[in-house]
């Protein structure tokens, strides 16, 4: 085994490169309000950004090290560094990303309305309900991995008669013993049956939390990552289609003056919302959570109606005082689109030819972007840019699909991100999303690219183990599928649906 310097110092820079724009992305999106405060939540997103980048460049570092062979590898241990990688990312989402969400919760913890909930109070909030979360998270997967813990593994099952191995002493005979090299050839092919079994193989309970926390980033993605995969460059063009054009005085006053109607109902809908919800809090029994809940959805909608006319307050501003705003920056939104729409068919097209068949098992039609990925990787650092684009981009069409679903699904909550606008609870909401999809996004591709990463420690994990698990299967062949049924869907949705204007969309009844 020789030791590539040039890899170790190429993956170290490389590293320090990922924690450098985590903290650059964190600075970027922050709000002016969180610029001196809130250090922990600030970790974990730099953290969560991190190791999520850091999950997806885990298989090209592991090709590169493995070298494309199975009997040579590099010096760095990637079984173990993956491990490692993939059990903080566990941690993190299940510990660091609940614990910072129920912290800002506890800051609204209150029915009083003079009363201001302490660091304390938020501290104390956050432990009361990361503990019970912590605790059934750990014994649904311990119930799971007792019940299911076991790997089935194909084998052919040997059937013959016994074979007389000893002397007419009673003596295990020392001419015969060193001679059976194949017991089926030694009684005769004839008497030998075979056929097909399977061997359950006990697995590691971290190998087990892995899969799990995996498998909930799965459902993460199949239904965001399939919604936002067409929807992403879709909504590039529609972006570029109705940007903002220049508009009069007359005109800007007129909308300008509605748009302040819009905003004094918010505001008297607002201070409604917040007494009956003050009101139902001090209230006890079943009653209490029936009604909470019919107050926190709607809630959710007048959100989102504060974002819809957020949203139609900017493009006014953009008509008005900056003439249809950056021309420069909407022809780069296009272009993206237009590259993210090449990038959307041929994902689809390397699913139906063989992610699919190659999870099921059948025949492979072609490999596609399989072939394509060897093909370049034989230049250096190309394979890698290709990889991380088709990788990254479907964390970002998970992101982008998060926010779709919400802004559809009366009773989520939307995080949007805004460039120097996101507060600190939306920062780490988003980046629990990315994390757990970083997981399944790279699983996904190490099936998706399983020629590209032959041999490597994460297709041993990926498809040998967490693959063969009991259950888990099909659990992937039917995610997939999903996969693709959401983004024909939300296709379908966006190209046929009749256009709504934006005005309906805002609703303001409690």
């Amino acid at each position: 085994m020789s030791i590539n310097v040039g890899l170790i110092i190429t993956s170290a820079i490389f590293a320090l490169l990922i924690l450098i724009a985590s903290v650059y992305f964190l600075v970027y999106f922050q709000h002016p309000e969180d610029k001196w405060v809130a250090w922990f939540p600030k970790a974990i997103v730099v953290l969560g950004l991190t190791l999520a980048a850091y999950n997806i460049f885990l298989l090209p570092l592991d090709v590169a090290n493995q070298g494309g062979t199975l009997a040579t590898s590099g010096a760095i241990p990637m079984e173990k560094l993956t491990l490692a990688f993939y059990i903080t990312t566990c941690i993190i989402t299940v510990v660091g990303v609940p614990f910072t969400v129920f912290y800002y919760e506890g800051e609204d913890d209150t029915d009083d309305e003079e009363a201001q909930t302490s660091h304390k109070g938020q501290l104390v909030y956050a432990i009361k309900w990361l503990i019970p979360t912590v605790i059934v998270t750990a014994v649904l997967i311990f119930i799971l991995w007792y019940k299911l813990g076991y790997a089935i593994i194909a084998a052919t099952r040997y059937e013959a008669p016994l074979h007389e191995l000893v002397s007419a002493t009673g003596n295990i005979s020392e001419e015969l013993w060193p001679t059976v090299q194949d017991y089926c050839t030694l009684v005769g092919s004839a008497k030998c049956k075979a056929s097909p079994g399977k061997i359950n193989v006990p697995v590691s309970a971290l190998i087990y939390i892995i899969a799990i926390i995996t498998a909930v980033g799965w459902i993460l993605f199949a239904f965001f990552g399939g919604a936002g995969l067409f929807t992403l460059p879709y909504d590039c063009f529609q972006s570029f289609r109705n940007r903002p054009r220049p508009i009069k005085a007359a005109e800007y006053a007129e909308r300008k003056k509605k748009l302040g109607e819009y905003a004094v109902r918010l505001k008297e809908v607002a201070k409604d919302l917040q007494d009956a919800l003050r009101q139902t809090a001090r209230s006890n029994g079943k009653t209490f959570s029936r009604r909470y809940r019919s107050l926190k959805a709607k809630e959710a909608q007048f959100r989102k109606n504060v974002l819809f006319l957020d949203y139609h307050y900017r493009r006014l501003e953009d008509s008005y005082k900056f003439q249809g705003g950056n021309l420069i920056w909407q022809i780069c939104v296009l272009i993206f689109g237009i590259i993210g729409a090449f990038i959307s068919v041929l994902w689809f097209i390397q699913i139906c030819i063989y992610t699919i068949p190659f999870e099921v098992g059948s025949s492979i039609p072609a490999y596609f972007l399989n072939s394509f990925l060897t093909s370049v990787s034989k230049v250096p650092v190309i394979g890698i840019v290709i990889y991380s684009i088709f990788a990254f981009y479907l964390l970002g069409c998970v992101v982008k699909g998060n926010v779709k679903v919400g802004m559809r699904v009366f009773f989520m909550t939307v995080h949007p991100m805004r460039m120097g606008e996101t507060m600190m609870n939306s920062l780490v909401f988003n980046v629990g999303i990315i994390l757990l999809a970083s997981l399944a996004v790279a699983q996904f591709c190490t099936i998706s690219f399983n020629r590209f990463a032959q041999f490597t420690a994460s297709q041993r994990m990926f498809t040998t183990n967490i693959g063969n698990f009991a259950g888990m299967k099909w659990f992937y062949v039917v995610l997939t599928s999903l996969f693709l049924a959401v983004s024909v869907l939300s296709m379908c949705m966006n190209v046929y649906k009749p256009k709504r204007r934006n005005n309906d969309r805002m609703t303001f009844k409690l």
